[in-house]
């Protein structure tokens, strides 16, 4: 009886380790929340690096829910977000905030500067955010999550010159604190 008390206690570590391991660059190494639990809230935007953020004064928000909306995708709402942010309107002054809601999802597969794959993300390192622009249209971008805990979000785009959200020609990297 002891052996297969031992048995089962080695399994459930071995389960719990590989359910718990790293998935982003920089961390967490070892999270019992899940990615989707860790990722859903209302986040609150720190800082942009790589380009110029606007009107930093404003508290600009994304509130990513766990509301359905097929297709893997979930329901989001962005308030005060950076035009450039995905830039769908051709005469864009690239001065301008705008609140809409969108969507969100994890996503996977090829992901590289100016649409050359650079790497190859795994499942759920990536995150795709639309933004509804309109008639009908939704326009988004897909991210790299480098971190991903329950109170910070790190991810970094790397810019498809040929894609219709494309205002910044280099990469930039958005840092979020949850509220």
């Amino acid at each position: 009886m002891k052996l297969l008390q031992k048995i089962l206690l080695a399994s459930l570590i071995v389960v719990t380790m590989n359910a718990c391991k790293k998935t982003y660059d920089e961390g967490p190494t070892i999270s019992f929340r899940s990615k989707k639990n860790r990722i859903t809230g209302k986040w609150r935007l720190v800082s942009i690096e790589g380009v110029p953020r606007l009107n930093p004064g404003v508290e600009q928000y994304m509130e990513l829910t766990k509301e359905p909306l097929g297709d893997g995708k979930y329901k989001a709402y962005f308030t005060n977000f950076q035009e450039e942010f995905c830039s769908f309107s051709p005469d864009s002054t690239g001065e301008a905030l705008f609140t809409s809601d969108g969507f969100w999802k994890f996503s996977d597969g090829a992901f590289g500067a100016a649409c050359n794959i650079g790497e190859y993300l795994k499942k759920n390192e990536g995150l795709g955010l639309g933004i509804n622009a309109g008639s009908n249209m939704m326009v988004g971008e897909k991210w790299k999550i480098l971190r991903l805990t329950n109170k910070e979000l790190k991810i970094i785009n790397n810019v498809c010159i040929n894609d219709p959200c494309a205002y910044y020609l280099n990469n930039r990297t958005l840092i979020f604190e949850k509220e």
